[in-house]
């Protein structure tokens, strides 16, 4: 419970920090659209529409895909707006998903941080590349030419050494770390 708590307080802190800072900050912008209390700011509708593009390949940057956008936009925020009326991000349950989600960010911020780490140092000999050619002709694997499969090969070989290079760093942090499991309170969980 005192983890929940904390988990709670912070992440409620967080979220008014966000939401002060668009709405309030030292430098304000330019309201493009205000909503009820809440005003979006050209900088923001900017940022936003900028992260859209980027993420959606297809969104073509239109006078009125941009009208759309701002449409989505003003209702999202009306269904915000609805939600706190209601009190739903106080409830237990919103915590949970925004803890959830926290700890998943996290974690693939960690990972991808890693990923680069270790295939920044990862490398296949020609040596592995042909050894593992071997194989696949002695195995019947393959009928094909060494020059046709190289690349796939060397591609499949360093994907296997990151892969395991993750796995045993994480298995060396649980090595390191101090974990202890009460057995008794485990088996007696129902199934």
């Amino acid at each position: 419970m005192r983890k929940y708590l904390f988990y709670s307080s912070f992440i409620f802190s967080l979220l008014i920090f966000l939401f002060s800072c668009t709405q309030d900050g030292p430098e304000k912008s330019t309201v493009l659209c205000e909503i009820n209390q809440y005003k979006l700011t050209l900088d923001d509708f900017r940022r936003q529409l900028a992260e859209e593009v980027e993420l959606n390949p297809d969104f073509k940057l239109t006078r009125k895909a941009k009208q759309r956008f701002l449409e989505e936009l003003i209702r999202k925020e009306l269904l915000i707006q609805e939600a706190k009326r209601l009190k739903l991000d106080t409830k237990e349950k919103f915590a949970r998903a925004i803890e959830r989600y926290w700890e998943s960010t996290l974690i693939r911020d960690l990972m991808e941080r890693k990923a680069k780490e270790i295939s920044a140092r990862t490398c296949v000999s020609e040596e592995e590349i042909m050894a593992r050619y071997r194989k696949m002709r002695n195995t019947g694997q393959t009928t094909s030419s060494i020059s046709e499969l190289h690349d796939r090969i060397r591609e499949a070989l360093q994907e296997e050494k990151k892969t395991r290079i993750l796995n045993e760093w994480i298995d060396g942090l649980r090595k390191r770390a101090d974990i202890r499991i009460n057995e008794h309170l485990l088996k007696s969980t129902p199934e």
